[in-house]
């Protein structure tokens, strides 16, 4: 059977041979492309319009095998071992929140037992939801993810509520801040020094945001991960300007500008009264220091397996109940739970359980670092890192050096592992998504040429 003669006809038999829809567009883009510089060769050849548009088809070969072969590349990537992993750990703290604090229910509504289950289901959706997003579309309109994330912080800073001085489901929304600021660099990317700069500030308002929760931990976390985001970007030429230099302005500006604004929200939260009690909680041990002290009071008491020993704390009753004395720690049930865990359950789970995110976190950066697609790999960076460094930040509080409040990763909080869930969710979908994410070539101007005798 003679095959079509004409460009669009020769794009419909090849997508008709290609099972994943979402790659149908990429493959047709690309294909297209090829074929109209195939018909301005014949064109320059001489030949006709339409007799250059047939031979550049002819030229293509069989639609059906060219078809297949396309078929065979463009296909999903599937996630399975990271995806099972991370359910894993969800369920894990989702049995850890309520086996470990079910004792405090009455005075703590977050600790139902339905909620905790809800929490796990829910982050289940919301993981799986996100592995199947299509990030090409996020990468389309990196701009406007950018702005309307802005607008949603600000939003939740009007209508949140306040707890602890705090506003509340902010603090969750700035955690979605480093990926949309990879985002934001996809943006700028191939515009020189003005795509620079425009990199530089766009962090600004997602800071200030981040300051007027405010959120001691997530905005030095931001900071940190926008700088490493903006110079990774850097090192891969999204500017198109010398490397060297380039890394030492957007260095140079960014910690300026970093560093004032944050030693002024640093001191605003009065970091720098914990700071000074941060290896000698014993200073003041009924005041600033008591949540450190009793947590490595906590922590001296507990076993390499099973329940530790007596804390000698004078039990206390609250509404005609006797509180436990690992109760008697300050967010036992949130920020502490690890340490709840150690003492209940021993140190070797919880280095176990440790362990298990590490595997996790380290899996996922070596599948950034053989990520193809350069966008691809800045968003799931971005995520890693966020995970990253919020574990870090969990272990050492755990540990007793109490600076502000952290949370672990896929165990603390029910609201926490949700939105924790959806970015790993948005990492591991970059990664399925690998053989059709497309990095926007932006075309570099080229000087004129000189003509020589």
């Amino acid at each position: 059977m003679p095959g079509p003669e004409s460009v669009r006809g020769y794009l419909d038999a090849v997508e008709a041979q290609i099972r994943w829809k979402r790659a149908r567009t990429v493959a047709a883009r690309e294909l297209e492309t090829h074929l109209e510089d195939q018909q301005e060769e014949f064109l320059a050849e001489g030949h006709p319009p339409e007799e250059a548009e047939r031979l550049a088809v002819e030229d293509m070969g069989d639609p059906v095998a060219v078809g297949a072969d396309l078929d065979r590349l463009h296909r999903p990537r599937p996630q399975w071992g990271m995806l099972g992993l991370t359910l894993a750990l969800l369920l894990v703290g989702g049995w850890l929140r309520y086996a470990l604090t079910r004792a405090g229910a009455p005075w703590d509504e977050d600790l139902d037992p339905l909620r905790c289950a809800l929490s796990v289901v829910t982050g289940a959706v919301v993981l799986v939801g996100a592995y199947f997003l299509d990030v090409s579309r996020l990468l389309r309109w990196a701009k406007w993810v950018y702005i309307s994330a802005l607008i949603v912080g600000v939003l939740f800073l009007r209508f949140s509520p306040i707890v602890n001085n705090v506003s509340y489901f902010t603090r969750y929304v700035v955690l979605f801040y480093p990926a949309v600021y990879a985002l934001w660099l996809y943006a700028c990317r191939g515009k020189g020094w003005r795509g620079l700069l425009a990199a530089v500030t766009g962090g600004i308002p997602l800071t200030v945001v981040c300051g007027m929760i405010p959120f001691a931990q997530g905005l030095l976390q931001l900071v940190a991960i926008d700088l490493l985001l903006l110079l990774t970007a850097i090192w891969m030429d999204w500017f198109n300007l010398p490397r060297l230099q380039a890394l030492a302005a957007a260095g140079g500006l960014t910690a300026a500008l970093a560093a004032g604004y944050v030693w002024r929200i640093l001191e605003a939260v009065h970091v720098t009264t914990y700071w000074q009690i941060l290896f000698h909680p014993e200073i003041d041990p009924q005041g600033a220091g008591y949540q450190a002290v009793m947590a490595r009071r906590i922590l001296g008491a507990s076993r390499l397996m099973g329940k530790g020993g007596d804390l000698s704390i004078q039990p206390q009753t609250v509404w005609g109940r006797e509180l436990l004395p690992e109760m008697m720690l300050p967010e036992w049930n949130h920020d502490f739970l690890p340490t709840t865990m150690v003492y209940k359950l021993g140190w070797l789970p919880y280095l176990l359980l440790l362990a298990v995110l590490a595997v996790l976190l380290l899996w996922m950066l070596r599948r950034c670092a053989c990520q193809q697609s350069q966008s691809g790999k800045l968003l799931a960076l971005a995520v890693v890192l966020t995970l990253a460094v919020q574990s870090a930040f969990a272990a050492a509080l755990n540990l007793g050096f109490v600076l502000f409040s952290a949370q672990l990763p896929l165990v603390t909080g029910n609201l926490h592992s949700m939105v924790d869930c959806a970015l790993i969710g948005l990492a591991l979908s970059a990664f399925r998504s690998e053989s059709i994410l497309r990095d926007a070539v932006v075309p570099v101007p080229r000087p004129p040429q000189t003509q020589t005798a």
